[in-house]
């Protein structure tokens, strides 16, 4: 029956969700006596497994954020115009917080959004309240501007500023259109679909269809292939570390590709000897000062005279700071320029 209502098996997380709301129906009627264990049916699970969801590469994401600028403007019903402006934002919103579409973004209210100071920083903070118990997303730097932007949609908010909006907690919904409509699920969804369906890019190169939610997804590689722990990006989008490692373990290689190739240890490697040149450089001037390296020490220690010798511009400025100060000859001031 399930099935044929679904039109297709439904999914292991699905059916876990209808096997938890019945056992809540057997445990009051055991509880009350109107059926004993013995009688309880054993809820068996043979949904299918669970797959992440498609996602967008860079490219992908800035060709549809590009094409959201002007998407509204291609058409004359006044309701779409008004869900597809919303819809700009919405969809940065999303791609720069990794905050659920759906009911934790659509809930969220101006009195949720709030600055958080930290060692002379701040932080845009929204507080979200969803599928999971409520939390705080710290939001990228550039949300500020897309939620600037639509502050100016709610007809109802009278700001001069985002700052002062912030402050005043207004109960009004961020997510409202122009029309003074709070933007539906339904009506983002179509018009997110749409527009994918326009530029090509409702289904990756995986096969996989994109949403969207896919954003969520979008912003947890986006944190892993930084370095983020799968700790710390748990915590920040609301969901478990075994989650993360699920959903995204099988990319974790490739988003450090780099770091695996060696190439990180390789530069590190190449820019050591850079470093310590330098400071053997600084070190010898400095023992020439307090005299403890005479002029012929120095000239050895710097390598004047090798085949490979070459006066780099620290060497040069050092080396006239000396003669200036009358602790370099001008003779060993030309061995130095000239090698």
């Amino acid at each position: 029956w399930r099935t044929q209502e679904h039109g297709k098996r439904f999914t292991q997380s699905g059916i876990n969700n209808h096997n938890a709301a019945l056992n809540r129906v057997l445990d009051e009627a055991e509880l009350n006596g109107w059926i004993v264990k013995s009688m309880r049916p054993t809820l068996l699970n043979k949904g299918t497994k669970s797959e992440s969801r498609g996602s967008f590469t860079e490219a992908e994401h800035k060709q549809i954020y590009t094409a959201l600028r002007t998407y509204y403007k291609k058409t004359k019903n006044p309701k779409a115009a008004a869900t597809r402006e919303t819809l700009r934002e919405y969809a940065l919103f999303l791609a720069n917080t990794g905050v659920r579409h759906g009911t934790e973004a659509l809930g969220l209210r101006w009195k949720n959004v709030e600055w958080y100071k930290h060692e002379g920083e701040r932080y845009l903070v929204v507080n979200v309240d969803g599928k999971t118990k409520g939390r705080s997303v710290v939001a990228r730097d550039t949300v500020e501007d897309y939620m600037d932007r639509q502050r100016l949609q709610n007809p109802r908010l009278d700001y001069d500023t985002f700052d002062e909006l912030v402050a005043a907690k207004s109960n009004e919904f961020v997510f409202t259109t122009r029309l003074g409509h709070v933007a539906s699920i339904h009506n983002l969804n179509y018009a997110f679909n749409q527009l994918l369906d326009q530029l090509g890019l409702k289904f990756g190169a995986d096969g996989k269809s994109r949403t969207l939610y896919s954003y969520r997804h979008y912003y947890a590689t986006r944190d892993l292939s930084s370095g983020m722990t799968a700790h710390m990006l748990a915590k920040q989008i609301g969901t478990s570390t075994p989650m993360v490692d699920k959903h995204y373990s099988k990319y974790s290689s490739l988003l450090n590709a780099k770091l695996h190739s060696g190439r990180s240890m390789r530069k590190d490697a190449e820019k050591a000897p850079t470093a310590g040149a330098q400071g053997v450089v600084d070190t010898a001037f400095a023992m020439l000062a307090d005299g403890t390296l005479d002029e012929a020490g120095l000239l050895a220690t710097l390598g004047v005279g090798k085949a490979d010798y070459d006066a780099t511009d620290d060497v040069r400025l050092n080396a006239l700071s000396a003669k200036n100060a009358g602790l370099l000859s001008d003779a060993g001031l030309l061995k130095i320029m000239d090698g």
